[in-house]
């Protein structure tokens, strides 16, 4: 489970207020919160987070609007009891609350595309808690200036001039476009996940590429090193935790 800096997402609705254990163990005081994409099967769905952990909503406090396969959540949830091998579901859980993650993939800047990609400032409460890879996701919880009411865009491209730096690593940069927005305080939180599958290669298993953007002032500009492993599945526990949520219009 990652552990978030930014202070984002996720209200904590439906929580049971009275102390008690299931059958298996589990308290339903105690919630949980991480990453995840829906897996359609026939009528029903599970979630699999990003540390491979199958769950099935067996109750739910928030009403059900649909998914696809392939969406990408962040959820609240109390587990109700495990699995078992033979039903492929790792636990049974009351899913308390979610919210659905902005995924995108990797864009080709050219002049054409310039302006509309933009190149407005973000910036990062901590650096090494907001940007990390997990599950064929760049994952990226950032800060920017503008109101709630006003769309803006987040993207990761690579200039199609200049893809690589001097010593032949790909380097990407998140950009953002604004669109005029002229509100600056307070700044708002979001997050996006781009897709990263794209970059595998046959017979290889991972990656190297530099991940930049640009702040609101040079302290701010955001420049590190990822390497991006494909064919080997990450291990991310569960912890109990509490996020803050904060209402965005990122596109």
């Amino acid at each position: 489970m990652k552990i978030f800096g930014f202070g984002f997402l996720v209200i904590l609705l439906g929580l049971l207020t009275h102390s008690c254990n299931d059958s298996d163990g589990y308290s339903l005081n105690d919630i949980w919160v991480t990453i995840g994409n829906i897996e359609v099967e026939d009528d029903s769905y599970i979630i699999v987070t990003d540390g491979g952990t199958r769950l099935f909503p067996s109750a739910t406090a928030m009403p059900d609007y649909g998914f696809d396969d392939g969406d990408r959540l962040f959820i609240n949830f109390t587990i109700l009891g495990d699995g078992s091998e033979e039903s492929g579901i790792d636990h049974y859980i009351k899913l308390n609350s979610y919210r659905r993650i902005l995924t995108k993939g990797l864009i080709e800047l050219t002049e054409e595309n310039a302006d509309s990609i933009g190149n407005d400032p973000i910036w990062f409460g901590d650096t090494e808690e907001d940007v990390w890879i997990s599950n064929n996701y760049l994952n990226v919880g950032f800060i920017y200036e503008g109101s709630p009411w006003v769309t803006h865009y987040i993207n990761l491209v690579i200039d199609s001039n200049n893809p690589t730096n001097e010593d032949g690593i790909p380097v990407f940069e998140i950009r953002h476009n604004a669109n005029d927005d002229p509100y600056s305080q307070p700044p708002l939180n979001a997050f996006v996940s781009f897709d990263l599958t794209e970059l595998q290669y046959p017979e290889q298993t991972e990656i190297t590429f530099i991940v930049k953007s640009t702040g609101r002032s040079e302290s701010e500009n955001f420049e590190k090193q990822f390497t991006y492993t494909y064919l080997e599945e990450e291990t991310i526990s569960m912890q109990n935790m509490v996020i803050n949520d904060t209402n965005v219009s990122i596109k």
